[in-house]
């Protein structure tokens, strides 16, 4: 089984140095180990990493939220904080685990398992809902250039249809945006015949 690839960012430096030694005596890759000062400044796509682990003893949601956008991986924050606002900012951020226990390399593997295939399970709803969001608004705009195409030309419903679908295909493009184009040339000719 290959190693997990760790990023790790504390906000002391002495402790992240101690952290990292413990998870490589532990069979942990950790590809990069720097402070919260220098998150900016660092590009972690090059790395590969698998996780990041922030341990943070005052955690903030503006540097959560940061790691969490910037990065795109399953984050993990071990902390003392046990503030309940503080655990729900951080929760909103994006975290996918808040542990409060510090940082023991011996449970890790197990609590690393678990945040990255909660990671996934979050990223897959995350695609379902954009992928239903985009399927209803497709439906949506299908119905109104249906509607549109059998009023100018007095064609029926499935004839309509049809005649989207044929265009869709001839430009290979989805019936989503054939439909969007057709109610934009109509609004641009509509907007058109008003100024003249």
């Amino acid at each position: 089984m290959p190693k997990l690839k760790i990023v790790l960012i504390d906000d002391d430096q002495t402790r992240a140095d101690y952290i990292k030694s413990c998870l490589i005596e532990h069979d942990f890759d950790v590809v990069a180990c720097f402070t919260l000062d220098h998150l900016n400044i660092f590009n972690l796509e090059h790395l590969q990493a698998d996780v990041i682990l922030l341990d943070m003893d005052h955690p903030h949601r503006d540097v959560i939220e940061n790691c969490v956008s910037s990065f795109d991986l399953p984050t993990v924050l071990f902390t003392k904080n046990t503030d309940k606002n503080t655990i729900k900012q951080a929760i909103d951020a994006g975290i996918t685990a808040y542990i409060v226990d510090g940082l023991d390399p011996a449970r890790l593997h197990t609590i690393l398992d678990i945040s990255i295939e909660q990671y996934k399970k979050h990223k897959k709803l995350e695609g379902d809902l954009k992928d239903a969001k985009t399927k209803l608004a497709d439906r949506k705009d299908i119905d109104k250039a249906k509607t549109l195409l059998m009023q100018l030309h007095t064609l029926t419903e499935d004839t309509a249809f049809q005649l989207l679908r044929k265009n869709a295909m001839s430009q290979r493009i989805t019936m989503g945006e054939m439909a969007r184009r057709l109610l934009d040339a109509q609004q641009l000719f509509n907007t058109q015949m008003k100024d003249e």
